[in-house]
């Protein structure tokens, strides 16, 4: 029985979990679900990278989302996620927009990044105390990827519904699988769908305003890109706008808020970062091994193969727990210390192989400009632990609230 997940303590169960699995079941298949299940490093990395056994198609739920649209009359979407795609269409359509998460092109953002950071503390230093979640966590990387895209940030509240409606009650392993033809009546599916649909309708509007004028952001890059001499069908713009919506704030609001509790409970670590500020990119690598914004990926096998001595079939659908990869003492001795010098530190947070997260470097960018400030800002930062409240679900590891007090003071000019 998979534990479930809402509070802290609840995660420690959870690693607990993962612990035992690692030494009894490895490779385990949940019957209620029938869905297999990978705990150790070495094999979560074989299922992640090896996309020739290992796909990332995920037909079984496209085809449950669409006949839940159709029994509600409702418009079926076809657009294709670079999440869901294997070789060679994957690196045709991640292609697309690498050029936007370069090296080059992510040090141009840190000064923006550094403002917004500094605006959203200027709302609340005289306070005394704020949800970090909302005031911080979520505000600061969701303007920055709605003005790469070029959507209004005015709209933020908006995309905050979208993402609360999808994240506050992730499906069930065996909702997820449950065969299309039940989910016509799948009250949580069809919710969904009507969030990704409101979320579809939006991007169709700002896409085609961006046919009618042109603008420098992303958006309009994506109506001009083609793929074997073909634009993009509006669908597919619309599926690339919405992942970049989502995956680039969702992730960075966890690690940010995953480092806030970290810190608050290692205090040597955040006195250590006081007096060694160069330590802050090897402790935000800690905090991603350590407390994984990502719980878990799922990929399809395409033939048989044997992980750990089991044989599992083709066309199963296998579930890598990164956040128990990553607590695996046969890669990370005391896995459960939480070091930020750790070296090496080969975590699996964001993924690994073709599928690495093509964020990644904005996520790190990002937590690497603002926690310094935010640390040198909030002096006497604690995390009001009775009132923190984690993401509910088996697949993000992130805040909902995290009330957090600091000594007030006046803001400065």
């Amino acid at each position: 029985m998979i534990p479930t997940l809402s509070t802290v303590q609840d995660s420690q169960k959870m690693y607990q979990w993962f612990e035992q699995m690692r030494q009894t079941q490895p490779v385990w298949l949940d019957e209620e679900s029938n869905c297999w299940h990978v705990f150790r490093y070495d094999d979560v990395n074989t299922v992640i990278t090896d996309y020739q056994r290992f796909s990332s198609e995920r037909i079984r739920q496209r085809e449950a989302i669409r006949a839940s649209a159709a029994a509600n009359n409702e418009r079926v979407r076809t657009g294709r996620s670079i999440i869901a795609m294997d070789p060679p269409q994957h690196r045709q359509y991640r292609n697309l927009v690498t050029s936007a998460f370069t090296p080059r092109a992510i040090d141009k953002l840190r000064g923006r990044v550094a403002q917004i950071t500094q605006d959203l503390l200027d709302k609340v230093v005289a306070n005394g105390s704020m949800d970090f979640a909302n005031d911080i966590a979520y505000p600061l990387p969701t303007i920055v990827i709605a003005e790469m895209l070029g959507v209004p940030v005015s709209d933020r509240p908006l995309f905050q519904t979208w993402a609360d409606g999808l994240l506050r009650r992730q499906l069930s392993d065996a909702e997820v699988f449950r065969p299309a033809e039940e989910q016509r009546n799948n009250p949580e599916m069809q919710r969904l769908t009507r969030v990704f649909e409101e979320m579809s309708d939006y991007f169709e509007r700002m896409l085609e305003e961006r046919k009618r004028a042109p603008r420098d952001d992303m958006m309009s890059a994506l109506l001009q890109a083609e793929v074997d001499g073909q634009h993009l069908s509006m669908d597919d713009t619309i599926s690339f706008c919405t992942l970049l919506l989502l995956a680039g704030h969702v992730t960075t609001t966890n690690l940010l808020g995953q480092a806030i509790r970290c810190f608050d409970e290692h205090p040597a670590a955040l006195e250590r970062l006081y007096k060694e500020p160069s330590l802050m990119p090897s402790a935000i690598e800690e905090v991603l091994r350590y407390a994984s914004p990502v719980w878990r990926l799922i990929r399809t096998t395409k033939e048989e193969v044997t992980l750990s001595g089991v044989t599992i079939p083709p066309d199963a659908s296998i579930f890598t727990w990164l956040a128990s990869a990553n607590r695996d003492p046969q890669q990370f001795p005391a896995p459960e210390r939480f070091d930020i010098t750790r070296t090496p530190n080969k975590h699996v947070a964001f993924g690994h192989g073709i599928h690495f997260c093509i964020g990644a470097p904005l996520s790190r960018m990002e937590a690497a400009v603002a926690l310094p400030i935010i640390l040198q800002q909030l002096p006497g930062l604690r995390v009001d632990r009775g009132g923190a409240q984690l993401f509910e679900g088996r697949f993000l590891f992130g805040f909902k609230h995290l009330p957090i007090t600091f000594d007030a003071h006046a803001k400065t000019a």
